[in-house]
């Protein structure tokens, strides 16, 4: 059974990035979903302090 997951890195998407290769790249070219860490606390509702 397959399971979806989706990948959480702090990186940034940039295409034609040769240097270093970039996890959203990466999650792009396999179709892997990515999102930032903020945009995860604000999906997840997680609230500090």
């Amino acid at each position: 059974m397959p399971k979806e997951f989706t990948v959480v890195t702090h990186e940034a998407s940039k295409a034609g990035a040769k240097k270093r290769i970039l996890i959203p790249n990466v999650c792009d070219a396999h179709r892997i979903p990515v999102i930032n860490t903020f945009d995860m606390m604000r999906k997840l509702k997680v609230r500090l302090g």
